[in-house]
C-alpha cells in the first residue's frame, strides 16, 4: 500500500503530512483534556482531539481560550532544530 499524504500550501512551500500516522494518533487520543484555542480561536493544541470528537459525532468538545496569546518559545526556528 502506498503512503497517503495531506497537502497544504504555506509560506514555506507545499507541506505534506503522513495521513496514516495522524489517523493512528487520532484513534489513540482521549478527550479527557480540553483543547487550547488562541485568542483568535485557532487550535493551538488538541487538533487530534477535535478530529476524534468529530469522528465520534460529538457536537462540542471542552476547550480553553487565551484572552491574550502567550509569547512564542521560539521564533524563526526550523522544526528539526527545536529541542524535543
Amino acid at each position: 500500500m502506498r503512503k497517503q499524504y495531506h497537502f497544504r500550501r504555506s509560506d514555506r512551500g507545499l507541506l505534506a503530512r503522513d495521513v496514516a500516522l495522524h489517523a493512528s494518533l487520532i484513534n489513540e487520543t482521549g478527550l479527557d483534556h480540553p483543547i487550547i484555542l488562541s485568542q483568535g480561536g485557532r487550535v493551538m493544541d488538541g487538533m487530534h482531539r477535535v478530529c476524534r470528537a468529530l469522528i465520534e459525532g460529538r457536537e462540542a468538545v471542552r476547550c480553553v481560550r487565551f484572552e491574550q496569546d502567550p509569547e512564542p518559545d521560539h521564533i524563526d526556528v526550523a522544526p528539526d532544530e527545536l529541542p524535543y
